[in-house]
């Protein structure tokens, strides 16, 4: 059975979304975590919202069925890249104006970790796929 780059796009990233989701649960649940810890879930929404999102809102562009044109699709990802890293970013840049949140330079880093790993896996996906449509890989 053949699975879609569509639908192994926004599996992968609703994986990322998962780990956001489990970030904020172990979050609630941890009294004083150890430093280390604490800086790895208070970064890991922002890697995680940098990772899934960008491959899930991808997967809305990406054709179902066929080959799809790898310069097409690394275009619409990038465009889909800048405009969910920017927002997170601007996000993170915002909170320096209310009190009621934090700005912190680790999330900053974080989101351009989390929008790297997303390049990473789009442009595997996309290689699996052409190599899957020539017979010379997985499928």
């Amino acid at each position: 059975m053949r699975i879609d780059l569509q639908f192994r796009l926004s599996a992968i990233g609703m994986i990322g979304l998962a780990a956001l989701s489990a970030t904020h649960e172990l979050r609630d649940r941890m009294t004083e975590p150890e430093p280390l810890l604490a800086l790895s879930l208070g970064v890991m929404p922002n890697l995680a919202a940098a990772f899934g999102m960008p491959l899930i809102l991808v997967s809305f562009t990406t054709p179902a069925a066929g080959l799809p044109d790898a310069s097409a699709c690394h275009r619409a990802f990038r465009r889909v890249l800048a405009f969910t890293t920017l927002g997170l970013c601007g996000w993170e840049l915002a909170q320096t104006t209310n009190p009621r949140f934090v700005f912190d330079v680790a999330d900053l880093i974080a989101t351009g970790l989390g929008s790297a790993l997303a390049y990473l896996a789009f442009t595997w996906q996309l290689r699996r796929e052409r190599a899957a449509h020539s017979g010379h890989g997985p499928t």
